[in-house]
C-alpha cells in the first residue's frame, strides 16, 4: 500500500500542513469486517507507505455474479436472512487525530466485476479514470473483471465531494487479488 497526493488536513505545531494518513477498507454487506492500515504519521507531502494486507472472505455465486451475505435483519431476529449483493470493495483515506474524531478525506468504490483499470504510475492516476465522472456510458470506461483477471496492481484515485463537485482526495497504490477458498488455505500469508 502507498498513498500519494493525499489532502493535507492538519497544521503541525510549526505551521506546516500535514496529515496522519491511514487507509480503511471493507466489502459492503460485511461491514463488521472493516480493516485499516497502521498510521503514516506527519506526512507533509501526502505520501504514505504501508506494509499491510487486507483479507476479506466472502461467499460468491459465479452463476449469478453476486455475493451472499447472511445477516439477522434485527437484533431480536432468531434466524439469519440471506441477501445477494454485487461484489464491491470500498477504500477510504482518513486523517488520524489524537484528541478528536478522525477526519474522513476521501474514498473509492470498486465494482469487482467492472473494476477500474489502475494507472501504472501516480502521475497518470486521475479522476478521469472514474466512469461516472465522464459524460459517457460507464461500461465504455476502461474496466476489467477482477474475477477473470485474478490480480490487478496500480494506482486508483480517491475523491471527496466539495461544494457539489468531486475533488481528488489522494491516490492509493494497491494490489488486488481474488483467491478461491483452496488457494487462500494454501497461501494464508498472501
Amino acid at each position: 500500500w502507498n498513498t500519494k497526493d493525499v489532502i493535507l488536513d492538519e497544521k503541525s505545531i510549526t505551521g506546516e500542513e500535514m496529515s496522519d494518513i491511514y487507509v480503511k477498507g471493507w466489502i459492503p454487506g460485511n461491514e463488521e469486517n472493516k480493516q485499516k492500515t497502521d498510521v503514516h504519521y506527519r506526512s507533509l507531502d501526502g505520501e504514505g507507505n504501508f506494509n499491510w494486507r487486507f483479507v476479506f472472505p466472502f461467499d460468491y455465486l459465479p452463476a449469478e455474479q453476486l455475493c451472499i451475505v447472511a445477516k439477522k435483519e434485527h437484533f431480536w431476529s432468531i434466524d439469519q436472512t440471506e441477501f445477494r449483493i454485487p461484489p464491491r470493495l470500498i477504500i477510504q483515506i482518513w486523517d488520524n487525530d489524537k484528541f478528536s474524531l478522525d477526519d474522513y478525506l476521501g474514498f473509492l468504490e470498486l465494482d469487482l466485476h467492472h473494476t477500474i483499470i489502475p494507472a501504472k504510475s501516480p502521475e497518470k492516476c486521475s479522476l478521469d479514470m472514474i466512469p461516472d465522472l465522464k459524460a459517457m456510458d460507464p461500461l465504455k470506461a476502461k474496466t476489467a473483471s477482477l474475477f477473470e483477471q485474478k490480480s490487478m496492481k496500480g494506482w486508483w484515485p480517491c475523491y471527496a465531494e466539495k461544494d457539489g463537485a468531486r475533488v481528488m482526495a489522494g491516490k492509493v497504490e494497491m494490489t488486488l487479488e481474488i483467491l478461491n477458498e483452496k488457494e487462500a488455505d494454501e497461501r494464508p500469508a498472501g
